[in-house]
């Protein structure tokens, strides 16, 4: 009889000994599979689209939700390169999110619709189209034109984009072509209150250029 039960017992803990090997390799598995995968994504050529993310990050929260499930069987080691890919994987989020944000923003500030906005609003509902003739300025309007242009820089210059700023900058130097070809024909001293308006908005455009939007992508740059 006490044979037997010394038998019974050695069977206990040889049964209890292989499950604890087999969870340990299950846990381990769980853990290379998440950690090859971390290694695999940051291997990839980046497309920044939400979409394409969206499909990396599902792979990840189905492995990570495994090996969160067994990684207490795991020894101190693979836990800790375990820990090491969730932190890669976090740097890696940062990035793509940071880049996905970019895109979208300079995909919308390139649009014809984003571009005809920022026109009207800078020269009057329609005025600047396409071809950016400029041919509603004329010599007696000039001055105003100029003026509005720069006082709506002046009043926005912290909501402008790098984006904004680059077609800002065409647009004023379109704006001079335009001064040039009816400068002749400009009433007494309107040519000294542009030289004025144009050293106002160079002092605005020296300063501010980027705005509030560049900085925050400057920011996001750097933490990536």
């Amino acid at each position: 009889m006490k044979r037997i039960k010394l038998v019974v017992t050695a069977v206990i803990v040889i049964t209890g000994f292989t499950a604890c090997k087999n969870s340990q390799t299950i846990a381990q598995q769980d853990a290379m599979n998440l950690n090859s995968y971390v290694d695999s994504v940051e291997n990839l050529t980046p497309v920044y689209t939400a979409a394409y993310w969206s499909e990396l990050d599902n792979g990840y929260q189905v492995r990570v939700a495994k090996a969160d499930n067994t990684m207490v069987s795991l020894e101190a080691a693979d836990k800790a390169k375990l820990d090491d890919s969730k932190i890669q994987y976090a740097v890696l989020k940062t990035t793509y999110e940071s880049k996905i944000k970019e895109a979208e923003i300079s995909a919308t500030t390139s649009s014809p619709d984003y571009r005809q906005a920022l026109r009207n609003n800078l020269f009057g509902e329609g005025m600047i189209g396409s071809d950016m003739s400029f041919g509603f300025a004329t010599a007696n309007n000039l001055l105003s034109v100029y003026r509005k242009f720069v006082n709506t820089v002046d009043e926005n210059k912290n909501n402008y984009s790098r984006e904004d700023w680059d077609e800002i900058k065409v647009l004023y130097e379109a704006l001079d072509t335009r001064k040039n070809t009816v400068e002749k024909e400009l009433p007494d001293g309107d040519n000294t209150k542009i030289a004025g308006l144009k050293i106002k908005f160079s002092a605005i455009k020296a300063t501010h250029r980027g705005g509030t939007k560049g900085e925050e992508n400057k920011v996001a740059k750097e933490k990536a």
